[in-house]
């Protein structure tokens, strides 16, 4: 038996039409874990600014201890780049250089970011090439399960 995953990848690979999918959540309105979970995945669908021919921006809030504010930036619903409100990478972001026209929209429409110099986002490994940068709390510092559900829970209550 195949799972639900390969299905809809299979259905997908033999349909070149975009669709749609419609996702259906039961949960106990006591479940925290289930209330974080589906909280962080609504977060991650959030509405997006349309800047027109197929670019737009979206905006998520921090959910994870340690991590700020963000901007996701695509074009025709693909992501290129994302970046920090300090104007550091977000996602994995580093060394990608940022275009005119995301800078101006995000300029236009999340005052408070900044963005790197230049444009282009800083690369992924320091200066001395022998430490990576990560987007953790603290460099190589990993969050525990149990923080990132109370971050998940705050962000819920916003």
């Amino acid at each position: 038996m195949k799972s639900f995953r390969t299905f809809i990848n299979e259905i997908d690979a033999a349909q070149s039409i975009p669709h749609e999918r419609l996702a259906i959540y039961h949960l106990a309105t006591d479940d925290l874990v289930a209330r974080a979970i589906l909280g962080a995945l609504l977060m991650e669908a959030l509405p997006s600014v349309d800047l027109g021919k197929g670019r737009s921006i979206m905006f998520h809030k921090a959910h994870v201890p340690g991590t700020q504010d963000h901007l996701h930036f695509l074009v025709k619903g693909q992501k290129f780049a994302a970046i920090n409100k300090d104007g550091s990478a977000h996602d994995r972001s580093h060394g990608v250089q940022l275009q005119r026209w995301a800078i101006d929209g995000a300029q236009q429409h999340y005052q408070g970011f900044s963005f790197p110099k230049g444009g282009l986002i800083e690369q992924l490994y320091s200066d001395d090439a022998t430490q990576v940068l990560t987007e953790a709390a603290g460099l190589g510092e990993r969050i525990s399960p149990a923080l990132q559900l109370a971050a998940l829970s705050e962000a819920l209550k916003g």
